[in-house]
């Protein structure tokens, strides 16, 4: 019974590694071992769960039907570590986050050092990834997301407020005169983000006025990292956090266009899964993502 439950968590890890050596990483033990114990598990089972070559490792239809309990297994066994840890005042085990992309790892990226620095046995697993992953099914302890959540289920706290405006390079402005107004947008070539759906208007204020514009996309990108540099590269202008802006501006790389004009704030969230208690872990990530952002003082016109 042991050694079957061993080799189901075996499984598990190397299904999220990728590879046999790094699994074998992960659980402390020789490359040699771990294959043996996979082999077992198949031959237990009767079946084939992964296809190997000498690049990669790639899942049966087997596999994936069995790595959903498998991975339910591998959680349940991190939280009673967790919970373990909890009892004698040390947290552990793995923490697994799913975050927007370049905006979450651009604002987060040392929150998150000195959180993995104050608490070494929790290990982070942390997924840019624009894809909108379901926190009460997939393997995910909690979420950073941007804009709007449209799962009510879902607990969320605000973390932080995004506040973007328009930028271009010298080199694009040289070949296209300022904007004056915000409906002269409409003649520009934009640098477009493109997500869940198209971002092609955007509502811009300046105090009481609002007015909503197109964004004529010469070119459409799917990371907000890509769209900074290719509106860099003078492909056109951009809409784009204006905290992450600043040093470009400062350094004459990017030019702020209509600079009373800005759009909304819009958040930046934690979410968790309601359906169950938050192990430590969670909270004290949690907790260490809001006070730390507070003592650095992230807050008015970019991100607050």
């Amino acid at each position: 019974m042991f050694d079957q439950v061993g080799d189901m968590l075996v499984f598990a890890a190397v299904a999220r590694a990728g590879s046999l050596t790094r699994a074998g990483q992960a659980l402390g033990l020789p490359k040699s071992t771990v294959s043996r114990r996979l082999a077992a598990l198949e031959e237990r089972l009767g079946t084939r769960l992964l296809l190997r070559s000498t690049r990669k490792l790639a899942l049966t239809e087997a596999g994936e039907a069995f790595l959903e309990r498998c991975q339910r297994l591998a959680d349940d066994v991190d939280d009673a570590l967790a919970l373990a840890s909890e009892l004698s005042g040390e947290p552990r085990g793995t923490l697994r986050v799913s975050m927007v992309p370049d905006i979450g790892a651009m604002l987060l990226q040392e929150t998150v050092a000195r959180f993995s620095a104050r608490h070494p046995r929790i290990t982070l697993e942390l997924e840019e990834s624009g894809r909108y992953v379901d926190l009460t099914t997939e393997p995910y302890d909690l979420a950073i997301r941007a804009g709007a959540l449209a799962d009510s289920s879902l607990v969320a706290r605000p973390l932080v407020q995004i506040v973007s405006g328009v930028f271009a390079s010298p080199a694009y402005i040289a070949q296209h005169p300022p904007p004056e107004t915000p409906a002269d947008l409409a003649r520009h070539a934009f640098v477009v983000l493109a997500g869940r759906t198209r971002f092609d208007r955007v509502t811009l204020q300046a105090g009481a006025r609002r007015v909503e514009v197109p964004l004529p996309g010469s070119v459409t990108v799917s990371t907000s990292g890509m769209q900074r540099g290719l509106a860099l590269a003078g492909a056109g202008a951009m809409i784009y956090p204006v905290r992450f802006c600043e040093d470009a501006v400062a350094s004459g790389q990017l030019v702020r266009l209509l600079p009373d004009w800005s759009t909304a704030p819009a958040p930046l969230w934690i979410v968790t899964a309601s359906r169950r208690l938050l192990p430590r872990k969670t909270v004290l990530f949690i907790e260490h993502l809001l006070s730390d952002l507070r003592a650095r003082d992230v807050k008015g016109e970019g991100v607050c």
